[in-house]
């Protein structure tokens, strides 16, 4: 049985525990949040003790699993002080924001880093929440490529509503790996989540662009496409749809679509929360580990140099050796 300790009392911390709560091999034995309403609320639904700081949590509990849903703007110190601690460590995206979610800067990587070079020493095992790689359509996308059934790559195209930004990004990392440089027309300054056109290129060859707006509408938010030499394939929205056709051709060899009424988003979270358990349970690396949650801050990282100097290539490892020369 993993015993979990739930870090976070609101919303999406309650849905986390309750995944975790609810799967037959995990438990949250105990809740830890610093608003007395939120807390008595939690400890009343998971009938588990609560406590008010994380230093109260670690003296009186002796848990498997830290779930830290806490907000982006405050993630890191309490992030330091888990695996300091010894523990391990499942927290919600992006690893760091001060801005929030939809304006992650170069600062944001240089506050992480240090956080991420004391995990990779640690032994210990830490993830975020990527868990669009649980939705079938973009689980079936990943698998085109790492089966080589897209031949050659040629091309990613994508595009995402801020909502999913992180998400995006994660999907094209994930199936792709970091590229060598991004390029970036948008004004990082402008209010909100700014918006923007990503270039990019990988050290294959590969070209790619990623547009990111809060401005159209949402019945697809985001969507992928990565085109071979020999197929293309495409996954798009949060329902399921993927297709998979031959190149230079509309002729569909593969075509899935969720069942009506079953949408893949909601049932792609108690996945996640299965995988981290069984990554546990089989002493394996989680299902998106500290270097996904680190490889998708770093890009943002990038992409935010790039757009504050006129869209000029910037190439992710110079990105990665300042962030971590402050670390």
């Amino acid at each position: 049985m993993v015993k979990c300790a739930l870090i976070s009392g609101k919303g999406m911390g309650m849905m986390h525990g309750g995944n975790f709560h609810n799967h037959a091999n995990a438990k949250v034995v105990a809740i830890c949040d610093m608003d007395p309403e939120l807390r008595q609320k939690a400890e009343a639904e998971f009938q588990v003790p609560g406590y008010e700081s994380i230093d109260q949590l670690l003296s009186n509990c002796d848990v498997d699993l830290m779930l830290l849903i806490v907000n982006e703007t405050r993630r890191i110190p309490p992030l330091r002080q888990l695996l300091a601690a010894g523990q391990n460590v499942f927290t919600e995206k992006p690893l760091c924001g001060l801005e929030g979610q939809f304006r992650l800067r170069e600062a944001d990587a240089a506050i992480a880093a240090p956080a991420i070079l004391e995990w990779r020493d640690s032994g210990l095992k830490f993830g975020i929440d990527f868990n669009y790689r649980f939705m079938h359509h973009f689980q079936k996308l990943h698998q085109d490529v790492a089966e080589d059934q897209l031949g050659e790559i040629q091309m990613v195209r994508a595009r995402a509503h801020f909502n999913c930004w992180s998400h995006v990004i994660d999907q094209i990392l994930w199936s792709m790996g970091r590229p060598e440089w991004v390029s970036v027309v948008g004004d990082s300054e402008q209010k909100g989540g700014w918006q923007r056109m990503i270039h990019m290129k990988w050290a294959n060859g590969a070209i790619g662009t990623l547009d990111g707006t809060n401005t159209w509408g949402m019945e697809y938010p985001l969507g992928v496409m990565i085109v071979g030499d020999r197929h293309y394939a495409e996954a798009w929205g949060l329902d399921g749809s993927y297709r998979r056709c031959k190149a230079n051709s509309s002729e569909v060899e593969e075509l899935w679509e969720a069942e009506e009424g079953k949408p893949e988003m909601p049932k792609s979270f108690v996945r996640m929360a299965d995988g981290v358990i069984q990554s546990i349970l089989k002493d394996q690396p989680f299902p998106a580990d500290g270097e996904a949650a680190w490889n998708e801050l770093l890009f943002e990282a990038a992409v935010y140099r790039s757009a504050g100097n006129s869209g000029e290539r910037v190439w992710l490892k110079d990105v990665e050796t300042s962030a971590m020369s402050s670390a």
